[in-house]
C-alpha cells in the first residue's frame, strides 16, 4: 500500500513536459491496479447500431477475470445466436509478454492477432480485454483533461495507427481512448457512458465505441457482475 500511495504522489507532482512525466509503465501499472483483484465473471451483451440507433447485429459476452492472479488472466466467451458462431479467447499476461489462446467452434485458432476486430463490430480484442494496459511499448505523451479531470495521455503502438489512453493523475483510472491515424485522423472513440455497483464491486456497465468515419456505433453493456469463489 505505501507503494501504491508514493506512486500516486509521484503522478500527481505536476510536471509540464513530456521528458518529464512519469513514464508509461508506471502510470499503466497504477491504472491495473484498480482493476478488481477477486475473480469475477461478467454477462452482457455487443450491439452493432446504425446512426437511426437501430441494432443490427447482437452477441451475446461472458467474461470471466481474474486480474488479481499472478499472472493475471481472463477468458472471453462471444457467441452469435443467429449464426452459431462462438468464439472463445483465453489470455495470460506474463512479464515477458501476453499470451493469447483463440478458437472459433472449439477449434484452435493459429497467427492470432488481438487487434483483429470482432465480428466486424469495430471494437477488437484488445479493446474488450483492456490489454492496453499490459502494453510495453506505451509512452507518457503529455498531460489533459477529460471529463473535467486531469489525465496523463498515454500512447500504445497499433500497427499503423496509435491509441490515446486518458488516465486520471489523482486515481489512476481510464478515463477513456481514441484511436488515431498517424495524421491525427480519429478512427475511433472508446467511451466509458456508465458504471454502477454490481455485488459490492463498481464496474463499466456501458462503453460506447464510435467510429466516425464510418458513421458506426457498437455499444458494450454488462447486465450481471459476480465475484466467483474459488
Amino acid at each position: 500500500m505505501k507503494r501504491f500511495l508514493f506512486a500516486c504522489l509521484i503522478l500527481t507532482s505536476g510536471a509540464l513536459f513530456a521528458e518529464e512525466l512519469p513514464p508509461a509503465q508506471q502510470i499503466l501499472a497504477i491504472a491495473r491496479e484498480q482493476l478488481p483483484k477477486e475473480p469475477i465473471r461478467m454477462n452482457g451483451s455487443l450491439k452493432e447500431r446504425a446512426p437511426n440507433g437501430f441494432v443490427k447485429k447482437e452477441l451475446t459476452v461472458e467474461m470471466d477475470l481474474n486480474w488479481g492472479a499472478d499472472p493475471a488472466n481472463a477468458t472471453y466467451r462471444i457467441r452469435d445466436e443467429k449464426s452459431g458462431l462462438f468464439q472463445t479467447l483465453e489470455i495470460q499476461w506474463l512479464q515477458s509478454g501476453p499470451i493469447f489462446q483463440y478458437s472459433e467452434n472449439n477449434q484452435d485458432a493459429t497467427n492470432f492477432d488481438p487487434n483483429t476486430e470482432i465480428d466486424g463490430l469495430g471494437v477488437t480484442w484488445a479493446d474488450l480485454s483492456f490489454s492496453f494496459l499490459w502494453s510495453r511499448d506505451a509512452k507518457t505523451m503529455k498531460t489533459g483533461t477529460k471529463l473535467g479531470k486531469d489525465c496523463y495521455v498515454i500512447s500504445v503502438p497499433r500497427g499503423d495507427n496509435r491509441l490515446l489512453l486518458w488516465i486520471e493523475q489523482a486515481t489512476g483510472r481510464l478515463f477513456g481512448a481514441k484511436e488515431e491515424t498517424a495524421d491525427g485522423k480519429m478512427v475511433k472513440e472508446i467511451k466509458v457512458v456508465s458504471v454502477k455497483e454490481f455485488d459490492n464491486i463498481w464496474m463499466v456497465k456501458d462503453l460506447d465505441i464510435i467510429q466516425p468515419l464510418e458513421s458506426g456505433r457498437t455499444t458494450l453493456r454488462i447486465d450481471t457482475v459476480e465475484t466467483v469463489k474459488q
